[in-house]
């Protein structure tokens, strides 16, 4: 491996010059961007960015929802030597002014004006910022301020004029495998946002063993909704189909998704356990508001083995309909971010969509293992990727890995770095689980997140969740019990299936926040508690109090990660008096 990203991505440019590289939606429509179009625009703005005096090494942020100039400058900033920070767009404008600062970015890459308004609430406190480019066309006048703002489109017709046209060439930088990439700041489940630093050589690894172990095929099209932020989705969902001549579409946003799915019909989809579950609870509403009919029809197709011919009826009459809600070309999705309930696992897989979990952490670039077409166990996340390694620490169980894909370090932060990894350098992941006499890794739980009660008993409590959560009326779950007497829950309910449950039974409708308290619903939770989820656990794991809520937990107020994994200790500050009421 000698080559950069970008100077592997020149080789796919030319090679697939007229092949539709991204497509993207615009007033209704999806339009194309060729390969060759795609080249031309990142030398553009590679140009403009060396243009604006950024040198190898600086640091140059973006702040945007997915879009193609994501992408553009993704590799622009790397055609200048320079290095990419990442941003999520649903932090607030003090964790971007914090960001900004801790990484010294020079340069910001905006998306649009409400993104841009979270940046200058907290001007007069940046620090290295110097310039923003605004990627839509929109006017802010700042004033007393030495940081300038730009156009994007205005600073492209600029260029054509000048000598800098042309100019950057990935040779002309100097730049090598062993150049950090991209800094990329963890989502914080467990504390407070670190630098990662990811190399090109890390990147580019976990590029090559990822498409070795699913490999992508040209006429593949990728819809892409996962923030691109997150290091999931830029792997997996940016980086492997670009540099393998596959398409990438854009999805509106998380909302739009099943109607994209409709437009786009992907043939493969990166995601994560909370979409599927949304999936799953929107396939059984429509089945459970069909005729009686058609409720038997699916329930008998649920029942039918694969190979028989009443699979081959169930998948005509049932399965094919389900497919087709979602695009009907899937040929794979790959789940990752959390761990993903078996049972909808198994259902996905019966309808016929393949669902291939996989594993890994940003430090680790992030794919770590992952089930494959061809080599599957359910319930695990798979076997290493090639040239990846992975053992298991005898003694505490914590998953240990090696490999080119592991990162170098956090910015900053020599101690969080070293205690990263053992006496041998192997990389301390932080998550606890074992590996089948077969190489298939499972994870039981993250090291941090195990609650240990009162009396002394370990209590995972992700298995738990995804118990509750498959329960058709919870929408999410959050179970409680480290150093208490007992195991607790904070629930907040499907609440479609909540006003179903109101209107069979002649109740009166209410508000979210009284529903919560109302003495019916509540005996309803319990008893699905009782027979549904403490049924299948150990007396030391059962769910001994709960609470209801009455909205979800949201990116918006911390309480999930751009993955939508929970950030259980921002739950626990924000439901503090829920929570200490559980325990009186």
């Amino acid at each position: 491996m000698t080559e950069t990203i970008l100077e592997y991505f020149f080789k796919t440019a030319k090679k697939y010059s007229e092949k539709t590289a991204l497509l993207y939606k615009k007033e209704g429509v999806y339009f194309p961007i060729l390969y060759k179009e795609l080249l031309i625009r990142i030398q553009k703005l590679s140009s403009i960015l060396l243009g604006l005096g950024i040198e190898k090494n600086d640091k140059i942020a973006i702040l945007s929802e997915n879009r193609p100039e994501w992408l553009i400058s993704d590799f622009a900033i790397m055609g200048c030597g320079a290095v990419i920070v990442p941003l999520h767009i649903t932090l607030n404008s003090k964790a971007i002014c914090n960001i900004l600062n801790h990484s010294e970015a020079k340069i910001l890459i905006v998306s649009n004006a409400e993104l841009l308004h979270k940046v200058l609430l907290c001007l007069d406190e940046l620090l290295f910022l110097k310039k923003i480019i605004c990627i839509e066309n929109f006017f802010i006048e700042i004033k007393d301020s030495s940081i300038e703002i730009l156009n994007w489109k205005k600073a492209e017709e600029n260029l054509i004029n000048s000598q800098l046209y042309g100019k950057t060439q990935s040779t002309k930088i100097d730049s090598n495998i062993n150049d950090i990439c991209s800094i990329i700041y963890t989502s914080g489940t467990t504390g407070e946002p670190k630098g990662v630093l990811l190399t090109h050589k890390n990147l580019l690894s976990n590029v090559e063993s990822l498409n070795k172990a699913i490999p992508v095929k040209e006429n593949d099209i990728f819809l892409s909704f996962l923030p691109l932020s997150h290091t999931l989705e830029r792997m997996a969902g940016q980086m492997v189909p670009i540099l393998f001549g596959a398409t990438i579409a854009y999805a509106e946003n998380a909302k739009t998704l099943v109607q994209n799915l409709k437009e786009v019909r992907p043939t493969i989809l990166i995601s994560v356990p909370r979409i599927f579950e949304k999936f799953h609870d929107k396939i059984w509403d429509k089945i459970n508001q069909s005729s009686d009919i058609k409720k038997q029809i699916f329930k008998w197709s649920l029942k039918q083995k694969k190979g028989t011919i009443g699979y081959l009826c169930a998948d005509y009459l049932a399965f094919k309909k389900v497919r087709n809600n979602l695009g009907g070309r899937l040929r794979l999705t790959i789940s990752g971010g959390a761990s993903l309930n078996l049972k909808l696992v198994k259902f996905f897989n019966k309808v016929g969509i393949i669902i291939l979990e996989g594993y890994g952490l940003t430090e680790t670039s992030p794919v770590i293992s992952v089930n494959t077409e061809n080599d599957i166990c359910l319930g695990s996340v798979g076997k290493s990727l090639p040239e990846v390694l992975i053992k298991i620490n005898k003694e505490t169980k914590e998953v240990l890995v090696k490999g080119a894909n592991v990162f170098s370090g956090y910015l900053n932060n020599k101690e969080e770095t070293e205690k990263c990894f053992d006496s041998d350098n192997w990389f301390k992941t932080g998550d606890l689980g074992f590996i089948s006499e077969k190489g298939f890794l499972t994870i039981i739980g993250r090291k941090k997140e195990m609650l240990i009660t009162n009396g002394g008993k370990n209590v995972w409590p992700e298995p738990i969740e995804n118990l509750l959560n498959d329960d058709r009326f919870v929408s999410q779950s959050m179970v409680i019990g480290n150093n208490k007497k007992f195991i607790s829950a904070l629930i907040v309910p499907d609440w479609q299936e909540v006003e179903i449950f109101i209107k069979q039974n002649n109740f009166q409708l209410q508000g979210h926040d009284k529903l919560v308290k109302n003495v019916e619903i509540l005996k309803l939770f319990l008893q699905r508690l009782n027979e549904k989820i403490n049924a299948n656990l150990n007396d030391f794991e059962k769910i001994k109090a709960f609470v209801l809520l009455p909205q979800e937990f949201s990116q918006e107020q911390g309480e999930l990660t751009p993955t939508l994994k929970l950030r259980r200790h921002i739950i626990e500050l924000h439901y503090k008096k829920e929570i200490e009421t559980l325990y009186q």
